[in-house]
């Protein structure tokens, strides 16, 4: 099935010249080294991650019509304009309410879309992916679950297949976690995207993934859980589940503090630990601050946790990446304007090293991807919340443009 790519069906706006962004935004079509480009139709289209592909880019969107949203694909070159028709809805097969998670690069040169789509006859949801050639023709698609609600977070490559990490409201197995309430599901597959075995993981309240990497003999699973709290804990705080091979055996541990805490993202260490971004609430539980977690490698030994931040003001972080030696994070800052897209350069000892924002009237930043030209490209929303556009963002390796 080769892919009906159809340009037609959204509206494309392109704003080379963004105001106040920041101080160097005279940028023009045909740069490569930086660029903001947005677009959509302004009802709520959200990019959420973006993969260099094809001497340019791939941006996987959630994009808003009447009362829906589709899993949608655009293809952009190396200025960040999209191709002619390179546009397409992918998760038509349900005509309910689909939302995007993640992409994938595969060692073929194609890639995978994982997300969540809406069963409106089952009144349900599924797991979503859908497998596509270097030359983006769709080579296999899967639906995961059942007759409970499963919704997607997070996808990896392992050696003889792949990994899922999402969220079931399934009666769990072998804990106690009743019928409706979400536990943390893990889904192996082969090549093919069949399914090897899943897991469920969790406490009696609501527990999911946000995201999940590979360990040696293994899976780490990052999330959030309402169901365990530790020594100085409350409400809901960050969870860390820690599998074998085959998804069994878990070593669980909870990191938090008195009010809400989210676990959004996990990377493996320079040093053979791990590194935890999440978000937690301020005192007043009004404002929120980015929150860093380091890990050694027994994950219950921290060996560092810092929040970035000022007072009275909301800072969230999204993604963590590994950079020269330290960590990039992407999010964003409340300013006196409003919301800004923020990155966050901090070293192996979670020092600030470098920070940068972006717009500072609605701007968030979901993902990002180092280039070739060691920079960065990075996807997001930019617009009050409710008409935001796709946002894709190029900068350079100290996040400038």
């Amino acid at each position: 099935m080769k892919i009906n790519w159809n340009i037609s069906k959204y509206l494309v706006l392109l704003i080379a010249i963004l105001g106040n962004a920041c101080d160097n935004l005279d940028i023009s079509s045909n740069q490569t080294d930086a660029f903001f480009k947005i677009y959509g139709s302004s009802k709520s289209d959200v990019g959420v991650d973006v993969k260099p592909f094809n001497d340019g880019y791939i941006v996987l969107s959630t994009v808003s019509s009447e009362d829906m949203r589709d899993i949608v694909l655009l293809q952009a070159d190396q200025f960040g304009n999209i191709l002619n028709g390179e546009v397409d809805t992918l998760s038509d097969i349900r005509g309910g309410d689909n939302t995007a998670s993640k992409l994938l690069l595969t060692d073929d040169g194609g890639f995978i879309v994982l997300g969540t789509v809406e069963d409106t006859a089952q009144n349900n949801t599924n797991i979503y992916l859908n497998k596509f050639s270097a030359q983006k023709t769709s080579e296999w698609e899967k639906l995961i679950g059942g007759a409970d609600n499963e919704a997607a977070a997070a996808l990896r490559k392992t050696a003889d297949g792949y990994i899922i990490a999402g969220s079931t409201d399934a009666q769990g197995i072998g804990n106690s976690n009743p019928q409706g309430k979400l536990d943390i599901y893990l889904i192996k597959t082969d090549q093919d995207g069949n399914i090897v075995w899943t897991s469920n993981h969790g406490y009696d309240g609501n527990d999911y993934a946000s995201d999940i990497i590979l360990i040696e003999n293994g899976y780490l699973v990052v999330g959030t859980t309402e169901g365990s709290n530790g020594p100085g804990q409350a409400k809901d705080n960050i969870i860390l589940v820690k599998t074998n091979a085959n998804g069994g055996a878990p070593d669980i541990e909870t990191y938090g503090s008195s009010n809400n805490d989210y676990g959004n993202s996990i990377i493996n260490s320079s040093d053979g630990g791990f590194v935890i971004l999440g978000t937690v609430e301020d005192v007043t539980g009004s404002k929120s601050d980015i929150y860093v977690i380091k890990l050694g490698e027994d994950i219950h030994n921290i060996i560092w946790s810092i929040s970035y931040g000022e007072a009275n003001f909301d800072d969230l972080g999204y993604e963590i990446e590994r950079s020269n030696g330290g960590y990039i994070i992407v999010g964003s800052k409340e300013l006196n304007t409003g919301y800004a897209g923020y990155l966050l350069k901090i070293d192996s000892d979670g020092l600030d090293v470098l920070e940068n924002t972006y717009g500072g009237y609605g701007q968030v930043i979901r993902s990002i991807e180092k280039t070739s030209e060691q920079g960065f490209i990075m996807t997001g929303s930019s617009g009050a919340e409710g008409s935001e556009m796709i946002s894709l963002i190029k900068v350079n390796s100290d996040g400038e443009l």
